[in-house]
């Protein structure tokens, strides 16, 4: 299995399947795209546009018009690409930014704000702003659009302070009262380096936006790595080994995190000072993190490997870590894929590629839902389909797209 062999399997898997697929839900009306799909990626259930989706899906637009333009993909309408991605960008800069700059949570069809419904909030996740951010940094910077480089600025300087204030939501699952979320410096690594290559391309002062960023990185791996973990939720000594939101990890947000701060260092930092660390992380998180029994990535797991334990509080978070540690997600794997492949080729060690192979022969399957193109992204332990709410209820176009994507660009 060489590196040319498996960059063509990832642009066929593109475009062939996975684009094609999601081309038919693009609002070729009012931009953006619809993407409350059931599970098994056959019917359209609603036309709300979560703006956590709307800019994930214009940064996949985005990237799919950079690798077509440069000749690393072939088959796409490039023209079409512009066309939607612009449409998109649109839609999120008209509909989604209001007030000081931040972002509604959900809207409507042609772009009419709507409260969440469970908290009954507009700016109901400080993540719909950095996924808005996300794809908005990636436009401007691929389409070159220099005007549009003061908004994506104003935007990513709400974001950040309301993130130093310690002034923002993230529902559906709110962060517990005295509780640190490894979900937040991870989130703001990958936005402050999107951002940065925006501010790059345009030949801007990256200001302070560089320490910021190692910043995140040593709050990553300093407040939250523990015995080559990553622990999601840290509290204080009393609850480090008594809580099982304490204990808990999420391997698959560890795997994506690790290659988040690998992109960042490569460009922005010290990789070579860090890189023994994040292998040691990416090993221990994918061994206990693996099904010995039925293969795949367990979404949630003990610290000391296998099912969560420990006390339980009554929060959303300890709700949904009792309900579903079990399954097997789609987006995990698709992190699973792309990180040892990136380890590989930092290192050369096979035993990265040996990791691969283990994932993609579970991953192909079990996930593709050849009839439509896609992935069946929620499965039970035993890879058997379910019909479940996972986080939004949206069937998602970014994970498994960005890595492809990332893997065609190794």
């Amino acid at each position: 299995m060489d590196d040319i062999n498996i960059k063509d399997f990832y642009i066929r898997q593109i475009t062939e399947d996975f684009y094609p697929y999601w081309k038919k839900f693009e609002d070729q009306k009012y931009g953006g795209v619809l993407n409350c799909i059931d599970n098994r990626g056959e019917k359209l259930l609603a036309q709300d546009k979560f703006t956590w989706s709307q800019g994930r899906y214009l940064w996949v637009l985005s990237k799919l018009i950079e690798l077509s333009e440069n000749k690393s993909i072939g088959g796409l309408d490039l023209d079409h690409l512009k066309r939607q991605a612009g449409m998109t960008y649109e839609f999120i800069k008209t509909n989604a930014i209001y007030g000081d700059t931040r972002c509604y949570y959900l809207l409507d069809r042609k772009g009419g704000s709507m409260r969440d419904p469970v908290s009954g909030e507009y700016d109901a996740s400080i993540f719909a702003d950095c996924f808005a951010l996300i794809g908005m940094a990636e436009y401007a910077r691929i389409l070159n659009v220099a005007t549009e480089v003061k908004l994506v600025t104003s935007l990513y300087e709400s974001i950040k302070r309301r993130i130093v204030a310690d002034n923002y939501k993230t529902e559906p699952y709110p962060i517990p009262e005295g509780y640190k979320n490894h979900s937040i410096p991870m989130i703001m690594l990958n936005t402050t380096y999107e951002f940065m290559l925006m501010l790059e391309n345009f030949g801007m002062d990256l200001d302070g936006h560089q320490n910021y960023l190692l910043e995140l990185v040593e709050s990553i791996l300093d407040d939250f790595h523990e015995d080559n973990l990553i622990r999601e939720f840290v509290s204080n000594d009393d609850n480090r080994n008594v809580k099982m939101l304490d204990r808990h990890i999420n391997p698959g947000h560890t795997l994506e995190d690790m290659w988040f701060i690998i992109e960042a260092l490569q460009k922005y930092g010290n990789l070579e000072h860090y890189l023994e660390t994040i292998i040691l992380i990416s090993k221990k998180t994918f061994n206990v993190g693996w099904d010995k029994e039925y293969g795949g990535l367990l979404r949630y797991v003990d610290k000391q490997g296998g099912p969560p334990v420990g006390e339980i509080d009554d929060f959303s978070y300890t709700r949904l870590i009792q309900d579903t540690h079990d399954m097997k997600l789609w987006w995990p794997h698709s992190e699973a894929l792309y990180l040892p492949l990136l380890l590989h080729k930092l290192t050369g060690n096979e035993e990265h590629m040996d990791w691969y192979k283990e994932v993609h022969d579970y991953v192909f399957e079990t996930f593709p839902n050849t009839e439509v193109g896609e992935w069946i992204q929620i499965r039970e332990r035993d890879a058997s389909p379910v019909e479940k709410v996972v986080a939004l209820p949206v069937k998602d176009p970014f994970h498994i797209l960005r890595n492809f994507i990332k893997i065609i660009e190794l």
